[in-house]
């Protein structure tokens, strides 16, 4: 049996179902370059540019989607026992005290990651959009181009005379212009 969302449609089982929006990384890249998966980014797992920016991209973007995780499950641990205060219920519970004081800190490092990642996937989409378009290689394609770079002779080589002795030093030095 698969868990689902409002909408009715089956949640990812490797993603824990958490509060709020924490997969921004991923719809960033999937919205900027009009792919539903990020495993769908042209030129993935190819040894080409496309190749390597697109596997930077996903994972950037898997980076960018667990430091929002982080932040979510901390605002939502947050938000519930400030809701204690709230309601009167702290104090039988002295694990509140020094609540923010230990994860306000947290928070905002998480926050200056997230903003620091934001900024890096954004410019690696800029550039991933600027590439030309990818063009897949046939199996057949590929095979001519590796039979390309590898030339051979069709004639046999012939082995070249050893050099005459003529008596002279093999390697001539350059000899200076007599002065006057």
């Amino acid at each position: 049996m698969s868990a689902e969302d409002r909408r009715g449609k089956p949640i990812a089982q490797w993603r824990p179902r958490v509060p709020g929006n924490t997969d921004v990384g991923t719809r960033l890249v999937c919205v900027q370059l009009q792919v539903e998966h990020l495993h769908q980014l042209p030129g993935r797992g190819t040894d080409t540019v496309h190749g390597a920016i697109a596997d930077q991209l996903a994972s950037q973007a898997r980076r960018l989607d667990d430091v929002q995780t982080r932040i979510v499950h901390l605002a939502d641990a947050l938000r519930r026992d400030l809701q204690r205060v709230i309601d009167g219920r702290d104090a039988e519970e002295p694990s509140i005290n020094g609540l923010l004081h230990n994860s306000a800190p947290t928070l905002d490092l998480l926050a200056a990651r997230r903003t620091e990642l934001h900024r890096s996937l954004t410019n690696l989409v800029e550039i991933y959009k600027g590439l030309p378009p990818f063009e897949a290689q046939s199996d057949r394609q590929r095979a001519a181009s590796l039979r390309g770079t590898v030339k051979t002779s069709s004639t046999p080589r012939t082995p070249s005379a050893p050099p005459k002795n003529t008596g002279e030093p093999h390697h001539r030095h350059h000899q200076a212009a007599p002065r006057h």
